[in-house]
């Protein structure tokens, strides 16, 4: 094996004493300088594996030898090197190792792939590079399991400290920054935070274009908020770093909403009445079965995003509301509540009666809606259910405010109510919904009255 460098010399004294070595204190950007690991890597060389170790360098080479010296009457064995002047004046470094075998050659071939240069088999097409560091896409070529891997990310992506490989990251990139060093004395794998900490150093030195790439490959993250206020393990400030880069460049901006058209951010939920239009425009986006959308972090906004809830806004998605129009649309509401309240006798229990509201556009994704306050003091109805809301307003769509839309309209009266016992996903809510149903079904009688009374309500309009 013969491994060497143009243009690059040194004195061979370096390599004489042990803790010699010039790359603790420098500020030059590799990976590493003669010293101590040249010296234990000689000695284990020759003693253990019987190589034949040669390095030369500007007007001299050495080479490692072991020679028998009188120590105290006593002959002990001991490393050397056998230095000589060479006539040539060698414009480069170069170390030749002898006496290789094929299985030592393979896990040299192995430690290769562990540093950062541009015709590394691991590393794929080049993204972005300045004096700094680099990103490019991986190749197909797998990462061999003897390099450093984080287990949290498999072998997908590589990450390069200082020219060498110290971990592994969960996208198709090869990201290396050449400034990013961990204590001298340790060669470890690179722990997770620490791996978002590269991509939060490198959103902070690549340019628009390459920013632009790493988002793209970032996608799964797109939505990353932190969960607590200290979070070393979320991506949201590496995401933010990126976007902020992408901004600087109204070009590469254009770019990216050009080919995520579809992207609408959350912004932050604040109050009762955020969280109310955050579920209604969940709800309204997910039956645009045309339509697919990303949903992202609000940091998206700085590239000209339209939020969620202003895109339902403007497409009809929220409820809109009106005054009852005439005699017979408020009919209907008063024959609901009369049958309510001859089949319910002790179910609902309200503290006053809940205004008449229409949903006046049919855009929008609720049949029905009610307004609800808290209610603090403890009042269960005769099924033992707990009371948790007051009921102030229903609203039923004016649709269903129709001759044929009886049940509908029925179905959806019973269900608001229902919400005076809790939220939708509420356990609580489901059982009275069911006890409710089944209240309803042992009273065909009763319905079918008020069904007579609802369609002579319209003949006589």
């Amino acid at each position: 094996i013969v491994i060497w460098i143009d243009g690059i010399t040194f004195s061979y004294e370096w390599l004489l004493h042990i803790g010699a070595s010039t790359k603790t204190n420098s500020s030059n950007k590799n990976a590493g300088y003669f010293g101590e690991g040249f010296k234990i890597a000689s000695l284990c060389a020759v003693r253990d594996y019987n190589y034949s170790i040669k390095m030369e360098s500007d007007d001299w080479f050495l080479s490692v030898k072991f020679v028998t010296h009188k120590i105290d009457d006593q002959y002990v064995e001991m490393m050397v090197y056998d230095v000589e002047r060479s006539a040539q004046d060698l414009k480069k470094s170069r170390l030749t190792i002898k006496n290789i075998g094929q299985r030592d050659y393979e896990i040299f071939k192995t430690a290769l792939l562990s540093f950062y240069y541009p015709e590394n088999p691991i590393i794929g097409p080049l993204i972005w590079r300045n004096d700094d560091g680099a990103v490019h896409y991986r190749s197909s070529n797998p990462i061999p399991e003897e390099l450093p891997y984080n287990t949290d990310f498999g072998r997908k992506g590589a990450i390069f400290c200082c020219y060498q490989m110290l971990g592994t990251c969960p996208f198709d990139l090869v990201v290396c920054i050449h400034n990013f060093r961990k204590d001298d004395r340790e060669r470890s794998t690179l722990y997770r935070f620490e791996i978002i900490d590269i991509f939060e150093k490198l959103g902070s030195i690549i340019n628009s274009e390459g920013a632009f790439y790493v988002l793209e490959k970032m996608r799964r993250y797109w939505n990353s908020v932190p969960k607590k206020n200290i979070d070393i393990y979320s991506w949201s400030d590496a995401i933010d770093r990126l976007i902020f880069k992408i901004t600087l460049n109204e070009i590469t901006t254009q770019k990216f909403k050009d080919k995520y058209s579809n992207i609408l951010y959350l912004k932050k939920v604040k109050t009762y009445k955020d969280l109310n239009e955050r579920h209604m425009a969940l709800d309204w986006l997910k039956n645009r079965v045309k339509d697919k959308y990303i949903l992202v972090k609000g940091y998206f906004r700085n590239l000209g995003y339209k939020s969620l809830e202003d895109f339902c806004r403007e497409n009809g998605g929220f409820i809109e509301d009106g005054e009852i129009k005439n005699e017979t649309e408020n009919n209907c509401f008063i024959i609901l509540e009369k049958l309510i309240d001859k089949i319910y006798d002790g179910f609902f229990i309200l503290e006053d009666k809940p205004k008449f509201k229409v949903i006046i556009n049919e855009s929008a994704i609720y049949q029905g809606m009610a307004t609800l306050t808290k209610k603090y003091d403890v009042q269960k109805n005769n099924y033992g259910i707990k009371v948790r809301n007051n009921v102030k307003e229903i609203y039923i769509k004016r649709g269903s405010l129709s001759k044929t839309s009886f049940y509908d309209a029925l179905s959806t009266y019973i269900h608001e109510l229902c919400h005076m016992f809790g939220s939708d996903a509420s356990q609580s809510f489901s059982y009275a919904l069911t006890e409710a149903m089944a209240i309803l079904l042992d009273n065909f009688g009763e319905i079918e009255k008020s069904h007579k009374e609802w369609l002579d309500n319209f003949e006589k309009a």
